[in-house]
């Protein structure tokens, strides 16, 4: 099994968190990214409600719900599709939704 796919299966279960209906979810309407070096869901958002997802062509922001993994390698592809990332870290205590600008983003990450 991909190593992070089981971390997240891992942390999801273990705060009672149905991630197989987010990964479905995900399918229909977002991005899901599975490969060596990431597992990630994301959606389409607009940086005015980054936590409401909206269509592709209406969008300026990637939400990322989960990721586990390389960040930058996983997400690079999405880099030049938006202007914005937008993330909660739940899982680490803070509820706070954070927006960034996609570029000041990446230039942190490497």
């Amino acid at each position: 099994m991909n190593p992070h796919l089981a971390t997240a299966l891992e942390l999801y279960q273990s705060n009672d968190i149905d991630l197989q209906s987010l990964i479905s979810w995900h399918l229909c309407h977002g991005i899901v990214v599975c490969n060596p070096k990431v597992f990630a869901l994301c959606f389409h958002s607009d940086s005015n409600n980054p936590e409401k997802a909206v269509l592709f062509k209406e969008s300026n922001t990637l939400y990322v719900t989960m990721c586990c993994g390389n960040m930058a390698s996983g997400l690079r592809v999405f880099r030049n599709d938006y202007d914005y990332i937008s993330f909660r870290r739940d899982f680490k205590g803070s509820i706070r939704t954070r927006l960034l600008s996609m570029k000041k983003f990446y230039s942190k990450l490497q």
